[in-house]
């Protein structure tokens, strides 16, 4: 008996890498609100400060604790870079010390996945795996990965966005094994012509 079994290719692209941290030094808020320009707060809906560093680019959430989250980078290198160029804002309008320092960690990685010349039964996909499908509400299923932490965004064109890992090899292993689901339930549909 010949088993015949067809696999597709899958390309993995980081699209935002989050890093929370923390600065060695306690930042007075509200000083910080008048000498960064451009700095977004509202103390009574939330306790931080949102700031948008424009070189290396990258979003900052800063609380007075010194605590900090770091979005919009597309690598942990890229996230470093920018925290010490944010530091050295700090430093240099005196909200810190020139001796202060920061630890950080990449807490999320958000990866666009396209499952190459495919697409997906959402509707099968909604009842194989238990979800709910609403394509007049919101155009992806949502899946959520049990004892992995991670989260999909399921779309018809065959294209997944996974969020919830802080590694890059975690995330290749999630998405393998999600995809090996895929293909074991038979949602996948070829779209080669």
């Amino acid at each position: 008996m010949l088993l015949l079994m067809v696999l597709f290719e899958f390309e993995i692209t980081v699209q935002n890498v989050v890093l929370t941290g923390s600065f060695s030094e306690e930042i007075d808020l509200d000083v910080a609100v008048s000498s960064l320009v451009g700095s977004k707060h509202s103390w009574k809906r939330f306790p931080g400060l949102a700031y948008k560093l424009k070189s290396p680019s990258a979003t900052f959430l800063l609380f007075k604790s010194g605590k900090f989250v770091c979005t919009g980078v597309k690598t942990r290198v890229k996230g470093v870079e920018a925290i010490d160029s944010f530091l050295g804002l700090l430093k240099m309008l005196g909200l810190v010390s020139g001796v202060c320092s920061f630890v950080c960690c990449v807490k999320n990685l958000v990866a666009l996945v396209d499952i190459v010349g495919v697409s997906i039964a959402l509707e099968q996909f909604s009842s194989e795996f238990g979800v709910v499908y609403a394509p007049d509400k919101f155009p992806a299923a949502v899946y959520r990965m049990g004892g992995f932490g991670a989260s999909f965004l399921v779309f018809l064109s065959g294209k997944l966005i996974c969020s919830g890992v802080s590694d890059e090899e975690d995330l290749k292993r999630v998405v393998k094994v999600f995809y090996d689901q895929l293909v074991d339930r038979g949602v996948i549909e070829s779209v080669f012509c």
